[in-house]
Formats: structure tokens, sequence, C-alpha cells
């Protein structure tokens, strides 16, 4: 013991008697509620016919005309709760982490003596989560236990969210119209091959930590396994309000009917795991608890479309857990339109996603920073909605089950593939978006589940223009601009004896491009300055790359714009 924890001793004395004093004229003490049965879940997926806990869904023909879904307004509450809702941490509760595992039973007496209940215990983590008396506020009971040996650390159980709704996002932003993908989300990142399709993910097993999912959907009844509730510690994962569901579909969807959805993955298996409750709230202690039952019951993917601005080192820690028992965890970077991503998306080790619209444009809500890796479909995507309907979802919520379902379909397709091999895979065959190379906005790109399915290929030629963009961004009459382009190397072997071709106004130029590894991006950049006065037609803008062998992907080789003569009006 340090001089200075001797010389707090009798301060700490002092507030154990004047706590004891006061929990002596309480009426009654609080207990903690029984803890749940183990959880041991089966290490491969059972069998899609065993049935679920739920009645069998009605046919879908005999389903009402499908509605959008309406986001309920958020409800009233007393006015003595609004100074503790503006916390960013759960009031009332503390987080203690054990010096000493075996230390668990004679801590659990200590909290008893003062009036604390231990409600959880994740002992993966060495943590337990604890209810603090009623009027014990946080900051008082972290000094309060501040001085037990048994406890190393407190931590406060920081609140977690769903993504901002972005549902009423107007469709014109900033004089861009952003484009929705509806059905093709699919066809955006490149995940076209029939046969390839309807074998997506098999043998995977995805998790979805979210607020539950409707398991009698016609398009995922066959998909969903049993799963567990951490919101009311129950095996009921319904989902209660439309989220969880929605991702759902992103990922499993099997296209029952002509009108059904299909997913990424739709052979993979999903785990659900209710996290967050009827309102899109939760905190990290039941999150954490989600990752590590998830990697327990042997989840490879782990989609956690849900975040808290708030670090935390318990998820942290439940991401490091996770990746030692081979699960990778991809998360959404947040829907604020800032450079200030969600966690446990900034964690170095998790697959952080943004959000791009249906013509790969980044959408103007995605979260963007260093931690950003890639970027998928997030602009009213059509999927499925709790009660057998269908409904558009927009955010990086939509866009994360995207590269979940991507990564379970690279993991099924390479049985032997880790993770993270996995992981590397995708990311270094997105297709590059914005400035060559990786950018804070889209990562290192948009993902091409095509590309990333042949990158085994014994040979492929493809090289691709992949961006046009001015800087600065708008073209004004008179006003200098510069004019990029972006090729990238999309084949599996170098690229050379290319020539680019770029015309701007008329006139044309042929530039000799250098030799480009395997996904090696190069810019070409021409400035210009437009005419000061309305011109008599349209001005053409474009660049084509032509290679000087056969290129598998023809119709990637170029990119052009028309300014059409109403910019000089």
């Amino acid at each position: 013991m340090t001089a200075a924890r001797k010389a707090a001793m009798p301060a700490l004395l002092l507030v154990a008697i004047a706590l004891l004093v006061w929990l002596g004229i309480r009426a009654h003490r609080r207990t903690a509620p029984p803890e749940p049965a183990a959880h041991t879940g089966i290490a491969q997926p059972p069998e899609p016919e065993q049935p679920h806990a739920h009645d069998v869904p009605q046919p879908r023909d005999a389903v009402q005309p499908r509605a959008p879904h309406v986001a309920e307004a958020p409800r009233d509450v007393p006015a003595a709760q609004a100074a503790t809702q503006d916390l960013p941490y759960v009031e009332g509760e503390l987080i203690l982490r054990l010096a000493d595992r075996a230390m668990l039973a004679r801590l659990e007496e200590l909290l008893s003596r003062r009036g604390i209940a231990v409600l959880r215990r994740l002992p993966q983590l060495g943590i337990v989560r604890v209810k603090l008396p009623e009027g014990m506020t946080v900051p008082e009971a972290e000094e309060a236990l501040g001085g037990i040996g048994e406890i190393s650390e407190t931590i406060r159980n920081v609140k977690t969210e769903l993504p901002r709704d972005v549902s009423e996002l107007p469709l014109l932003d900033e004089h861009r119209r952003l484009t929705l993908v509806n059905d093709g989300g699919r066809q955006l990142i490149h995940d076209t091959d029939p046969l390839a399709h309807s074998s997506a993910g098999k043998n995977v097993m995805v998790a979805l930590l979210d607020t539950g999912v409707d398991d009698r959907h016609p398009d995922l009844v066959n998909r969903v396994l049993r799963g567990y509730n951490f919101v009311d510690d129950s095996t009921v994962t319904m989902d209660d309000h439309f989220h969880g569901t929605a991702c759902a579909g992103i990922i499993v969807g099997e296209l029952r009917s002509s009108d059904g959805v299909s997913g990424v993955a739709p052979a993979a298996y999903l785990l659900p795991v209710k996290v967050m409750d009827a309102e899109g709230r939760g905190n990290a202690f039941a999150v954490a608890e989600g990752i590590v039952y998830a990697a327990d019951r042997g989840a490879k993917v782990i989609n956690l479309s849900i975040g808290t601005h708030g670090d935390s080192v318990m998820l942290s820690d439940a991401v490091d857990y996770a990746q030692r028992r081979g699960a990778v965890i991809v998360a959404s970077s947040g829907n604020d339109g800032r450079e200030d991503v969600y966690y446990p998306a900034a964690y170095p080790s998790v697959v952080c996603v943004g959000a791009v619209d249906g013509e790969g444009n980044i959408a103007p809500f995605s979260n963007f920073g260093d931690a950003v890796d890639v970027v998928a479909p997030g602009v009213a995507v059509r999927t499925t909605a709790p009660g057998m309907r269908d409904a558009l979802f927009s955010g990086t919520s939509a866009a994360t089950p995207f590269v979940a379902g991507a990564l379970a379909a690279i993991m099924g397709e390479n049985p032997n593939l880790s993770p993270a091999d996995a992981v590397k895979r995708l990311v270094e065959s997105a297709d590059n978006l914005g400035p060559a190379g990786w950018d804070p906005y889209s990562g290192a790109g948009l993902i091409n589940l095509k590309r990333a399915l042949r990158s085994d290929a014994k040979e492929l030629n493809d090289l691709a223009v992949t961006s046009l963009y001015f800087t600065p961004g708008d073209v004004s009459p008179g006003m200098p601009v510069r004019v990029n382009f972006v090729i990238q190397n999309q084949g599996n072997r170098t690229a050379s004896g290319a020539t680019f071709t770029v015309e701007i106004a008329g006139e044309r130029e042929d530039v000799r491009v250098k030799d480009l590894k395997r996904n090696e991006c190069l810019a070409i950049t021409r400035d210009w300055t437009p005419p000061a006065a309305m011109p008599e037609s349209e001005l053409r803008i474009r660049g084509i790359v032509r290679t000087s062998t056969a290129d598998d992907e023809l119709d990637d080789n170029g990119r052009g714009v028309i300014l059409q003569r109403s910019t000089w009006e």
C-alpha cells in the first residue's frame, strides 16, 4: 500500500461508517436479480428446419399491403429524469473491475454491506455491473469504492445509441441530388453472380447486436438462430423497434418471393443479440456482454450498427476478446456528418463503415475520420421490416450490414481464411472513391465483392477510372479550377503500357500511364479555366483509359461530365 493510500484510510473509514449509518435507516435493501443460465451456445449452427420459439408466420399473400416504417415519436418523460438523461453514462450504476477474479465472493460481501447490489457478472472480462443505493451518485460511489483492494478500477457505464435517424434526409444536398439505393445495393457492390450469391456465407455465423430481429419474417425465418436478450435477460430476441430487422435483411435476406429481400449472404446464419431497447437505447456493459456472448457462440462476424461517442474500456476489452476468439467486428461510423466516428468503430481492430448513395457519392450524414476503412450503400436501401413487411432504410446502419454480409460471403467461399485475412481481402479490393488512395471520407473505397471473391484468380486485367472531381468543388465561369481524374488497377496483376486520354472542352491529350501494381491508384490532374462568357454549346470533360492488353471490365474504363449552359446563367 502506498503512503498516499495509507493517509487516505481514515477518511475512507469515515465515509464507510457514514454510509452504513445511512443505510441502517432504510426500510429495505435491494437485491440483485437472479443470474441467467450459462450461455453455452452451439459451436455450429443448428439445421435450418429446427423450430423457433414463435408461431409459424402467415403466408406473405395474406399480409396487408406493405407500408413504409414510421418511427415512433419520443415518449414524454418525467421532469425528474431529465437531468440523468443528459448524462453520457447510466446514473445509479457502476462497473467494477476485479483486482483478482478469485476475490468475487469477498467483493460481493463487501458491497452488500454497503447496500450495493451486483446486477450482472462478466467473468471473461473480469468485471461486474452493480446497482448503487438510491441517492448515491456515480462520482460519490467512485470515491467511496476507490480504496477497496478487491477493486482495481471503477468504470462508468457509457450509454449507447442507434445512429441518428436520417430517414427524412432531403434528397437534394448542396445542389447535388442523392440517389436512392433501393434494390440496387447488391449491384453497387458488384454482387451480381447468381450462382455465387445463392451459397454466399455458407456455414458462417454472423451475430447482429441490435434491437432484436423479427425471425418470423419470410425472408429471415430460415436463417435466424436462437440468440439472447441482454436488455430483458431472456432468450426472447423479437425486434420491438425496427432497426435490427432492417439490418438482418441486408445480411441474410433469402428472397423467398418475387417481392422479397435478398441479402448479401443468404446462406449464412444470423445470431440475434438484443442489446438495445424499444427506444433504441442501450449501455456499454450490455454491448460488451453481447460481443463476448457472440464470440463464445462461434460467430465469425459481429455487426454493430450502433455505437457511442464516449470511449469505454469495456467495449475495447470486449472487442479484443472477440478478436482473440477469431471474430471480426464491423461497426457504423455514425450519422452526424462530422469528424467524430462512433465507438467501437473508432478502435483500430474494428472495421469502420461509412455510407454512399446509389451512385457511389459519399452520403452527407456519414461520419468521417482516420478510423474509416470502407464505405457501402446507405441511402434508402430496401430491406426487411417487422411484421413481414419491407421498408427503405438509410444511414451507416444500413451500410454496415453490407460489409458484414460481404465478409461472410468471403469466409464461406474460403473456409480456411481467417477473419483478419478476409478483412484484408475486402479492404484491398475496394473501389477507390475521391482522391487516389485512402481518404477520411471513404477509407479504402466502396467494397467490391466481385473483386474480393476473384482476388485469387490467376490473371485478371482491369484498369478503371474511379474518380472525376473538381477542386475547388464548384465550376464557376472565368474562375480557374483543377480537374482531377483517378485511375486504379483493379486487376490482380501489374498493369503496363496503358494510355489515358483527357478531353476538356474539346481539347484532347494522351497521357502515358506508368506501371500500376495491383490496387495501386494514380492521380492525373489538369488545370483549366472555364470561359467567362456562355459557350455556344455544352462543354464535355471526360477521361478514358486504354490498356495494351485485353481489359476484363470495359464498363469502368471511362468517366465524364457534361457542363450545361445553365452553369453560366
